[in-house]
């Protein structure tokens, strides 16, 4: 479990996070926590939070973000909210490192998705974008997940999903787990 203080890295995407409040803290109400960005450092994917609503807060630095079809440069001091189920992306911009404060309301298991997907990074399962190479450790993350993350298209996750979920069941039997671990079968 995810405890306030806790810390963890991307070095694939350059993500750091550390955080401030979790679920267990909040009562499931939200999680936040300081994302700390390098130079040049971009999401993996566009995507949407299905129930969720996201607020960045930049602290210093650059960020550009697309909400939907808008594309903006967010300055320090700025707020930007993205509401429930809206597909976007964001990319530090900047030469220099940034500094966001980032919170999901609620929380869900959002907490437990950042430390697998940065634990797959730090042991070297990850593709160049900082997302899992194996196809079955990634179906197995992304649909225990689902409430969290989808597809920026809501027709896509609907074809994709399905299939997803599929291949999530045949990643568990092989011991793929959604803490980005995996139990072997003898």
């Amino acid at each position: 479990m995810v405890q306030v203080g806790d810390s963890f890295e991307n070095p694939i995407t350059r993500e750091r996070f550390l955080f401030r409040a979790t679920a267990a803290t909040t009562g499931g109400e939200f999680c936040e926590f300081d994302l700390h960005l390098g130079s040049q450092a971009k999401l993996a994917a566009a995507h949407r939070h299905p129930g969720q609503v996201e607020t960045f807060a930049l602290i210093s630095g650059s960020l550009t973000v697309k909400i939907g079809r808008q594309k903006r440069s967010v300055a320090a001091g700025e707020d930007v909210a993205v509401p429930v189920g809206t597909a976007h992306a964001w990319a530090n911009t900047g030469d220099q490192p940034a500094h966001v404060i980032v919170r999901l309301t609620p929380s869900y298991l959002i907490e437990d998705f950042f430390d697998a997907f940065c634990r797959i990074a730090s042991t070297g399962h990850a593709n160049k974008l900082g997302l899992p190479k194996n196809p079955l450790q990634f179906a197995v993350l992304i649909d225990r997940h689902r409430d969290e993350f989808a597809l920026p298209s809501p027709l896509a996750q609907a074809v994709a999903g399905p299939a997803v979920r599929a291949l999530a069941v045949v990643g568990r039997a092989a011991g793929f787990r959604p803490d980005g671990t995996r139990t072997r079968r003898s």
